[in-house]
């Protein structure tokens, strides 16, 4: 079970609706659970919502301005490429080394390291993707992508 949940004055609460029917029913498996029964658990302070979705409208900007990354996806490896967040590993049938993206899930990397890549890949866009847009134009763009999820 996963949900994102809220302190409040009277505890923890759901954020969604499906996130406290997520949490009421995860609060009532704890009541009947049997003393000895394991349980594993994770949790973690999520990342800042609205930025993540800058990333995606940075990302629908590449993939509407350019050729040759035409998608979200395809934008999102080419910017974690450029932004060099990715490791190196060796190929078993050539010995050279290849870039492996790494992931920007919200269990992958906490707020602060987010930052640090957003603005890498907004560098790396304005560089190496998109290098005739200036810093003006790219944020302009991602305001206006993001209006429209609004």
């Amino acid at each position: 079970m996963k949900a994102m949940l809220i302190k409040s004055p009277d505890g923890l609460r759901g954020s969604t609706p499906a996130d406290q029917d997520a949490w009421a029913r995860f609060a009532r498996k704890l009541e009947v659970m049997k003393p000895g029964t394991c349980l594993r658990m994770e949790w973690s302070r999520p990342r800042n919502g609205p930025q993540h979705r800058r990333l995606f409208a940075l990302l629908q900007v590449v993939a509407e301005n350019s050729e040759i990354y035409d998608t979200r996806e395809k934008a999102l490896v080419a910017v974690k490429l450029a932004a060099g967040y990715c490791d190196d590993a060796i190929d078993p049938r050539t010995g050279k080394a290849v870039p492996i993206v790494q992931s920007i899930r919200y269990e992958a990397m906490d707020q602060q390291t987010f930052e640090r890549f957003y603005a890498a890949a907004l560098d790396a866009v304005l560089q190496v993707i998109l290098p005739g847009m200036d810093r003006a134009t790219l944020q302009r763009l991602i305001a206006m992508v993001e209006e429209g999820w609004a």
